[in-house]
């Protein structure tokens, strides 16, 4: 990816919004409420650390 004219912050930034999708992604494939939780957390965490790579 960085070949391709992109940046390190830019690569970490698309990284952490995989990530993202992913928790959202456990989020439906998992029964137990206190997992769901987890999930929701970390993906809100994942998408906020993306949004701050990308603008400061």
């Amino acid at each position: 990816m960085l070949g391709a004219g992109l940046s390190a912050v830019t690569v970490v930034a698309i990284l952490e919004f995989v990530l993202a999708v992913y928790s959202v992604a456990l989020v439906f494939s998992t029964d137990k409420k206190t997992l769901k939780i987890v999930h929701i957390v970390l993906a809100v965490f994942w998408v906020v650390l993306g949004v701050l790579n990308l603008f400061f």
